[in-house]
């Protein structure tokens, strides 16, 4: 069985699943030869014709939803595996490139034949407990497959209204609804609130607000999307798994994954030269950054490259969230730092043994973090008063700026 991957409106190539349930991908000769091509990661180099089952599942199950909510996908739409998923829904993936049954597939960029996703229809979702990424694959089964195991949805956000585009037209935003798991309260306005910290100590954030409602939700303007004169055209981006040829259950270094120094390795073998450096700075950045808000989240698929003007850099951040505030949750930073995951025991030793792993200058790591912390220190109250005075429901910013607070307690007390 085969499905096939476009670029616009050219073929780049197939994916092949075998009777045995084996996979592989082929680029075309035509994408190969092509002076704007560009591979659909670093594990599958353009130099290469084909690629067999791990490097290929490396990129295509990515892009699929994981967990619970894919399970749920799965068994209410009768389907199973990677194939089948992006034969239903792989027609708008994260980055550039279209998943179709359509070996003649077509592109209709217009504004025109959008259908509306109706408010109600989201909030009837959430209110029985459904995912609303099953009603949309209900709506227009192409438009789905997002990374992740949160509920979210693709569309097209315009004047307090969402849409689906026709004809495999680009989204242009990725909407979020309230986690609904027991002990996870104010998912929305805590991921709002980490990544407006984040811009405001500096970090490149994409665009985001709350449609706040019955059901707040988390919009965020896609980095991986461009527009201009109405025509919404795809920018493409891999995720530090897919660079690596790693499937998502090795996304955590615990499970075999990369770690901080393949990661940081990887940006200075495949960023261009201009960029190189300030992106691993601003990628050691993110790990300081998320230690001290303390998402334990911040994995190897929540971190990407993105493919612009003919070169990799570093992709604005995302999915920035304290998972420290709830007690429930696991309790681990995603990388070993000096070879400890609890932060209570993360300190001046353990950032003395990672400037040695990535072969830096005695005390750098120390110097970034402890700027990090004077960025966040200035910015974390204010923004938190501002966000509990913007949206009477939110309570968990404070929270978290108190967390930060006592982080930093913690850092000061083993010596950084």
């Amino acid at each position: 069985m085969n499905l096939y991957v476009y670029f616009e409106n050219q073929k780049v190539g197939t994916l092949v699943r075998n009777t045995d349930l084996v996979y592989s991908f082929s680029y075309t000769e035509s994408w190969q030869n092509s002076k704007n091509s560009f591979p659909l990661s670093l594990a599958m180099p353009l130099t290469q014709k084909k690629f067999q089952n791990k490097i290929t599942l490396s990129f295509f199950e990515n892009l699929l939803p994981e967990g619970d909510l894919r399970k749920t996908l799965e068994n209410d739409h009768h389907i199973k595996g990677t194939f089948e998923f992006l034969e239903n829904f792989g027609q708008d993936c994260a980055g550039a490139f279209v998943v179709t049954k359509d070996e003649n597939f077509f592109v209709r960029q217009s504004s025109q034949g959008l259908v509306e996703v109706p408010l109600s229809t989201i909030y009837e979702a959430i209110n029985k407990k459904k995912p609303v990424a099953d009603v949309i694959a209900a709506m227009d089964p192409g438009y789905l497959s997002l990374a992740g195991a949160q509920d979210k949805f693709p569309a097209i956000y315009k004047k307090g209204r969402f849409y689906l585009p026709q004809g495999g037209g680009a989204t242009t935003h990725i909407i979020k609804t309230p986690i609904q798991r027991k002990g996870i309260k104010e998912s929305v306005y805590n991921e709002y609130y980490c990544m407006q910290l984040a811009r405001e100590v500096g970090f490149k954030i994409p665009k985001c607000q709350i449609l706040d409602g019955p059901h707040p939700l988390f919009i965020i303007e896609r980095y991986d999307r461009s527009s201009e004169k109405r025509i919404v055209s795809r920018i493409h981006q891999q995720d530090f798994c897919q660079a690596q040829g790693i499937t998502s259950e090795f996304k955590y270094e615990a499970k075999g994954g990369p770690s901080i120094q393949r990661n940081y390795e990887l940006i200075l073998n495949s960023v261009a030269a201009k960029k190189r450096l300030p992106n691993a700075e601003d990628f050691l950045d993110w790990i300081c950054f998320n230690l001290l808000i303390g998402n334990n989240d911040s994995h190897s698929k929540n971190i990407s490259l993105l493919f612009h003007d003919g070169k990799n850099e570093l992709a604005p951040f995302y999915d920035l969230i304290s998972t420290a505030i709830y007690p429930s949750l696991k309790k681990d930073f995603a990388f070993a730092i000096g070879q400890r995951t609890d932060f209570s025991k993360i300190g001046l030793k353990q950032f003395k043994l990672l400037e040695n792993q990535l072969q830096m200058k005695p005390g750098t790591f120390h110097q970034r973090i402890n700027a990090v912390i004077k960025r966040v220190e200035n910015k974390k109250d204010n923004l938190a008063d501002r966000i509990e005075s913007e949206f009477s429901q939110a309570r968990i910013a404070k929270r978290i700026s108190d967390l930060i607070e006592r982080r930093i307690k913690g850092l000061r007390q083993q010596g950084v």
